[in-house]
């Protein structure tokens, strides 16, 4: 295997040597026969490619200039030709090619030589055409063909930048039908897509015409257009309107200030009226939506501490167990009560009955989870409470199962082999045993919410939680992995090839099993889990 590798290795490394090599070669005798055949350009650009794979061969390099000279040469000779006819575009063109493929072997280390001649060609042909277009290019623009104009001054542009007012013309072909278009949206109303067009003028020439004026304007008008729907009490057109001109620039007058005023009275207003309608939840949550996004917003910061005092929701938890399992409803109440005060509910403060006081807690367990009008009227007004949680714990059963074992033949499977070197099977009769056990803990319970004010079952439910566990395994004290299960047919056994895994299986599982008392918490804490989120979801104000 590892002889395979190295293998593999040699061959990459002979690849990535010898591949270049080849390309190179193959590279080099295409460009010998063009430049056999006169065809200098193609032979230049195959040793361009070959120079590309091997800079370091001085060969190629040698011969890319001397093919690279020719084919200038060639270009020399068309320049002075399309000269002499008087084509100045060609020329230039011409010119411009020769300048191109100077500069692309120049950045390689190949330098060539430009007839001196063909720059003074180029230069008188350049002012000749670039006039004639330029001629042109005016024309366009008055006519205003913009399309056509972009394209001619962006001809000139690119042979000459400095070419007269070229690049004043350019941007008046490129900008002045977005201008048009903007001061049309405008006119139509439509201020922020007017300015996104002028604002795209402006990225690009800040100093084209009035545009950074116009960008004001539509802004300024869409401010406007916020500031009414302000007056108006129109909170979500204004927000729109106001956001818009506060993203296109934060600074603009007073923008954020009534950007944060639209946005937030609607929630201000609303907590207001829901905390003089005692929906004191509905008002603490719209206070919080103001002060998350505007901070103290005239005087959110106080109103949320009002509607919060006023949406308080004090719950005494008492819990009852048959005789006997008291200690296990006091664990389970603990476990529901820390469950409760996890829930980081604002409103919601939970106390233990029978500490707050313990005549009232016993009276509900005398009377089955009932309370008189006197009492609850205690519980509301000497402590506070609005409302009581009675869990009734009906049943409770813990079931520690015994550890049953049961003796099972098996056969333990032996190998050996002989001087020969013939090897022999034979299966030897042992015993071994099962083992198994099974533990449960169930719960059943009733609980019901009572309001202190009315005396009204608010929440009441009833369900059964258990948690059972179940542990099988084999144990053997010879060589487990050759050991097999026997079948019994007439009094005779043999081994029982088809459940070997099943036995193997039975040998390696696990041996522990979780106690009662484990099993007796997952059913608490599912049963608590399950009405803390009950309580929870409870809205006393809905």
């Amino acid at each position: 295997m590892k002889h395979h590798f190295y293998q593999t290795i040699v061959l990459l490394v002979l690849i990535i040597v010898f591949l270049p090599a080849c390309q190179v070669k193959k590279t080099m005798k295409k460009a010998a026969e063009f430049e056999a055949a006169g065809m200098f350009k193609d032979a230049a650009d195959q040793y361009y490619q070959a120079y590309q794979l091997n800079p370091k061969k001085a060969e190629i390099k040698i011969a890319l200039k001397r093919t690279g000279q020719l084919y200038l040469e060639d270009l020399s000779g068309n320049i002075e030709k399309y000269y002499s006819r008087a084509d100045y575009k060609a020329t230039v063109y011409e010119y411009v090619t020769a300048i191109g493929f100077v500069e692309k072997l120049g950045r390689s280390g190949v330098d060539l030589n430009l007839d001196p001649a063909s720059t003074r060609y180029f230069e008188e042909a350049k002012d000749n055409y670039l006039n004639e277009r330029y001629s042109v290019g005016q024309k366009t623009l008055i006519e205003q063909n913009y399309d056509d104009a972009k394209a001619i001054f962006s001809e000139i542009y690119q042979i000459d930048p400095d070419f007269k007012d070229t690049k004043s013309y350019l941007n008046q072909a490129k900008f002045e039908p977005v201008y048009q278009e903007a001061a049309r949206l405008y006119g139509d109303g439509k201020y922020m897509e007017a300015y996104q067009k002028w604002y795209s003028i402006f990225l690009e020439d800040q100093n084209f015409k009035d545009v950074k004026d116009q960008m004001q304007q539509a802004l300024n008008e869409r401010y406007k257009q916020g500031s009414v729907f302000l007056m108006n009490e129109n909170f979500s057109e204004a927000a729109t309107a106001l956001g818009e001109v506060y993203r296109a620039d934060p600074g603009f007058l007073d923008v954020k200030m009534l950007f944060t005023e639209a946005r937030n009275e609607p929630l201000y207003r609303r907590g207001n009226t829901m905390l003089a309608e005692k929906k004191c939840r509905t008002a603490y949550f719209a206070f919080s939506d103001v002060i998350k996004d505007a901070g103290n917003y005239k005087d959110a910061v106080n109103l949320k501490a009002n509607a919060l005092q006023c949406a308080q929701y004090p719950i005494a938890v008492g819990t009852w167990a048959p005789k006997g399992k008291t200690a296990q409803a006091a664990e389970f109440q603990n476990m529901l009560i820390n469950k409760m005060i996890k829930l980081d509910n604002p409103f919601l403060k939970v106390f233990d009955l029978a500490a707050v006081d313990n005549y009232i807690f016993q009276s509900l367990i005398n009377n089955a989870g009932n309370l008189n009008r006197s009492q609850l009227k205690q519980l509301a007004d000497r402590h506070r409470l609005k409302a009581v949680l009675y869990c009734n714990v009906s049943e409770f059963i813990q079931n520690e199962g015994k550890q049953k074992k049961t003796e099972k033949t098996g056969f333990e499977r032996i190998t050996s082999k002989n001087q020969m070197g013939e090897i022999t099977v034979s299966d030897k009769q042992v015993k071994y045993e099962e083992i198994s056990q099974e533990n449960s803990a169930t719960m059943t319970l009733n609980y019901k919410l009572i309001s202190t004010e009315t005396g009204e079952i608010l929440l009441t439910d009833y369900f059964t939680e258990e948690k059972g566990e179940s542990v099988k395994y084999a144990v053997y004290g010879g060589n487990a992995s050759v050991l097999y299960p026997a079948i019994n047919s007439n009094g005779v056994f043999m081994v029982d090839d088809r459940n070997f895994q099943s036995l193997q299986n039975l040998l390696k599982a696990p041996r522990t099993i979780k106690t009662t008392a484990s099993l007796t918490n997952i059913v608490f804490e599912a049963s608590s889990k399950k009405i803390s989120g009950n309580i929870n979801n409870f809205n006393p104000e809905k």
